[in-house]
């Protein structure tokens, strides 16, 4: 079923239109800033008939990064996935790259692969990574597709930065601007919902995995949000979409943790109860100042810390950047600690230590021998660590993503044992 723009979204386009064409003659007295999204058309049938398999190539603009026993993905913003060989982490091995046009999110779960591309969800077995197969795609999966007048399919948008003043009375620069300031036109200069648009279109993933998540697989179900909306697929004997639920906005990350899912939003952390797994309860939530928001639960079931980071001028706005510890407690979320930081991005919990990656300022590490009272034990500055993530198999080995390069480090004396550069 193909998207088509409601008659009362036309009658505000119109309106705005109609605004634009005369906004010479308006003598406005708010001045904003945002980002206009020119729109790009394709072909999706093409699209979907892409081969999927592709030799290794050089990373040149890298996105997501996923690490399994004996692999690691690293996604190329918009493109696909790079596939490394990491049997041995002091010899990583470029070994090939899948064509997933349109993928910033994905999971890799026993071998599959469920990634998104544009509008759809695939489900790819990598049981043998150099020939990989595609189970099954589940088309309109992650939003319905958005059409031109020629039957053309929106596949993103280019951005560019706009300055202009509008009358202070007028809502529409409130509807345009949104807390992301990205504003989305379609072929004929009119507004696309951010609703519709898919996340992804938005610009690119957050650079890394563990913690910044979009998509996870959970007790046979694949669960992904986007912006608004709680997808959820069915993966027990056949590959298929439950249903899309709207639970919140601004939704960034999901992690699970048995029969609950932690969901990141730019406001809120929220904690769904999936033991029913196509029909989420609502558990418990807890309220912060707008801001990006990894998320992860300890081992202690009623535990769970947050990173709260602001000043990005387009997404992350404001000025108070934290580490949160909260507890869960007759159906809230509660701050127990709060501790100022620098640039929290990604996080992870290795044993005792929880380790926090603070972008341009380093890493911090924190004595979480006290699951409910962190004691910051190092802070390392020698490092760029956008995120932190364990190697799966080898609780020695800490991988840190920043902006040149995916670096392996033994946690002990943080020796380096490889680089895989971007």
């Amino acid at each position: 079923m193909k998207q088509r723009i409601s008659l009362l979204s036309l009658l505000l386009i119109i309106s705005v239109a109609l605004f634009y064409s005369c906004e010479n003659d308006i003598v406005g007295d708010v001045e904003v800033t945002y980002e206009a999204g020119t729109p790009i058309y394709g072909d999706m049938e093409t699209i979907r008939n892409t081969p999927l398999l592709e030799a290794s190539r050089d990373l040149t603009n890298p996105g997501k990064i996923f690490v399994s026993p004996n692999f690691l993905f690293i996604g190329e913003e918009g493109v696909g996935i790079h596939i490394i060989d990491n049997t041995d982490p002091e010899a990583p091995r470029n070994l090939a790259f899948l064509n997933i046009p349109g993928n910033r999110e994905y999971f890799v779960s026993n071998n599959i692969l469920y990634a998104e591309s544009y509008y759809d969800m695939l489900k790819i077995d990598l049981s043998i990574p150099t020939q990989p197969v595609l189970v099954a795609r589940i088309e309109n999966a992650v939003a319905q597709e958005i059409q031109d007048n020629q039957g053309r399919t929106l596949l993103g948008f280019e951005f560019q930065t706009i300055t202009e003043k509008l009358d202070k009375d007028d809502n529409i620069w409130d509807f345009m601007v949104g807390n992301d300031h990205q504003v989305y036109f379609d072929y004929a200069q009119q507004m696309i919902p951010p609703s519709a648009v898919p996340a992804s279109f938005a610009g690119n993933s957050s650079n890394g995995i563990g913690s910044v998540n979009r998509v996870v697989e959970n007790n046979g179900y694949v669960y992904m949000v986007s912006r608004q909306n709680l997808i959820i697929i069915d993966d027990r004997s056949s590959f298929s979409h439950v249903s899309t639920n709207s639970i919140g906005w601004d939704m960034e990350t999901v992690y699970p943790l048995d029969d609950l899912l932690f969901i990141g939003a730019s406001t809120n952390v929220t904690v769904m109860n999936v033991s029913d797994p196509e029909n989420p309860e609502w558990v418990s939530s807890f309220q912060h100042i707008t801001s990006c928001d990894p998320v992860i639960p300890s081992d202690i079931e009623d535990i769970s810390y947050v990173t709260l980071r602001t000043g990005d001028e387009n997404n992350c706005p404001g000025d108070e950047n934290a580490l949160l510890v909260l507890q869960m407690e007759d159906g809230w979320m509660n701050p127990i600690q709060e501790i100022g930081m620098e640039s929290p991005y990604g996080l992870t919990l290795i044993g005792d230590k929880l380790y926090v990656g603070e972008g341009m300022d380093g890493l911090k590490i924190f004595d979480a021998t006290d699951r409910r009272r962190l004691v910051l034990e190092e802070w390392n500055t020698s490092v760029t660590a956008y995120d932190v993530l364990q190697h799966p198999t080898r609780n020695d080995i800490l991988l840190i993503a920043g902006p040149d390069g995916l670096d392996q480090v033994k946690i002990e004396g943080f020796e380096e044992l490889s680089t895989i550069p971007f």
